[in-house]
């Protein structure tokens, strides 16, 4: 069976995220590349707060969705600017 719950570490790596950059966002309550960090389990130190696997796994798809739609609009915007 599978674990329900990610520590930091296991989070940035299963999120494709620097584990500097997963840091810098908790402790600023931010975004990574515009889209919210899910809230943990528990408001302990970062060397064991947890998140729930299924929060971890809708934030990663959430993350790729909006990378990907950057990464669309800027080659959309190479190609306009290339016919014109």
């Amino acid at each position: 069976m599978a674990r329900q719950h990610f520590t930091a570490p296991e989070f940035a790596r299963y999120a494709g995220i620097k584990e500097t950059e997963l840091i810098r966002a908790i402790c600023n309550r931010g975004t990574i590349d515009g889209v919210s960090l899910p809230e943990s389990l528990n408001h302990a130190p970062l060397s064991v707060r947890v998140w729930l696997r299924k929060d971890v796994m809708l934030f990663t798809h959430t993350l790729n969705r909006a990378r990907a739609g950057r990464k669309y609009t800027t080659q959309n915007r190479k190609r306009t600017s290339q016919t014109s």
